[in-house]
């Protein structure tokens, strides 16, 4: 088959590239559109992915359906002259318009609760809709959710191995602790009227957890003077494996929270968008989840100083993980069958849900 991937955040780039590769492997033509968005370009080229660009609209309105418009468009005559025959995406509104005009299978994933009307709207016109079990809305009657979830696509254990030593990555002594912490610019969709922790409570917390570790910041934002030096300088593509041997993570990316958690990595997580695949890891331990207000924002700070002096961390840490993980599938192994056995494969899961239990 000739099968397209569309990738809009970085993210989305870690969450296929597994994938790809296998359907590759299998002898199927894969192809790629990318949203020219932060460092997508850079994954792709380290990953050594072709791909076409897709501009990214500005924030009015106007330029938005403009480019809703365009990139349709550009979607839909990529899908005609590469003769695609299905289409992967995180609910791409391009490929959602272009596939239902084509009439091409269209697979699309979410994990967004506060996408709402988005992805409601966008994923009425996909194929087959798929959500964790742990997603907390019903989108349509008829999708589809599996037993893990986004980040389990690339850190499974069947997928991931971190490499044991990051001291020279990080230039840092042997058996040092540190900490990542995590800042992002609030500009997504669903971060409108947020602003996650003060100026104020980030430089507390880099100067507290330093007393006992070793602090690095990455941000989406330019740091305020006082918190610069503690920005981190490592290739993107090393950041999971610096999240697998971190003592914490502290922060407001609901993305590295969950990696941290499926890494067997602590959690501090702080905003007001609690999604059923961040609460579901508290649930298992492996998750701290906080609200804005000044309160929380002190109390996710106690938290971390916490995790700091506890000896057993790393150890209790793992045993949560296992646990985590013992029901929890290789999402990119049942994609694979999923994809390959269309529509067949709708019809086994509709059937018997448990049948994805057969790729652990």
């Amino acid at each position: 088959m000739n099968i397209l991937f569309l990738s809009g955040h970085p993210a989305q780039v870690h969450n296929f590239k597994n994938l790809k590769a296998e359907l590759e492997k299998h002898g199927h033509n894969v192809f790629w559109l990318a949203s020219d968005k932060d460092i997508s370009k850079y994954l792709l080229d380290h990953y050594q992915i072709d791909y076409a660009i897709l501009p990214k609209p500005r924030k009015s309105l106007v330029s938005k359906f403009w480019m809703l418009c365009r990139n349709t468009a550009f979607t839909y005559r990529f899908i005609s002259k590469n003769k695609i025959d299905v289409v992967f995406s995180r609910v791409s509104p391009y490929a959602s318009m272009a596939c239902f005009l084509k009439r091409k299978t269209h697979f699309a994933l979410t994990d967004t609760e506060t996408a709402g009307f988005y992805d409601k709207f966008f994923g009425r016109f996909v194929s087959v809709l798929f959500t964790a079990k742990s997603f907390k809305r019903q989108l349509r009657t008829d999708q589809l959710r599996y037993d893990g979830n986004i980040e389990l696509f690339y850190l499974h254990p069947n997928r991931f191995k971190p490499i044991g030593n990051v001291t020279e990555l990080l230039h840092i002594e042997p058996e040092e602790k540190y900490v990542i912490m995590r800042f992002v610019s609030w500009q997504a969709y669903h971060d409108k009227g947020l602003s996650g922790f003060s100026n104020e409570n980030k430089l507390k917390a880099a100067l507290e957890f330093s007393k006992y570790a070793k602090v690095f910041i990455t941000s989406e934002t330019q740091l305020p003077a006082d918190l610069e030096p503690y920005r981190i300088k490592i290739p993107p593509e090393k950041m999971h494996d610096v999240l697998a041997n971190a003592q914490f993570f502290f922060g407001e990316s609901s993305t590295m929270a969950s990696e941290s958690a499926v890494l067997g990595t602590p959690a501090i997580y702080l905003n007001e968008n609690w999604f059923g695949s961040t609460e579901e890891e508290t649930e298992y331990g492996l998750l701290y989840s906080y609200r804005e207000n000044h309160k929380d924002q002190l109390a996710a700070i106690t938290k971390g100083i916490e995790l700091l002096k506890d000896v057993n961390l790393k150890s209790s840490m793992q045993i949560k993980r296992k646990e985590f993980l013992k029901n929890k599938i290789d999402v990119t192994g049942f994609m694979l069958w999923f994809i390959e056995n269309y529509p067949e494969s709708f019809k086994i899961m509709k059937k018997n849900p448990d049948y994805q239990y057969n790729f652990r």
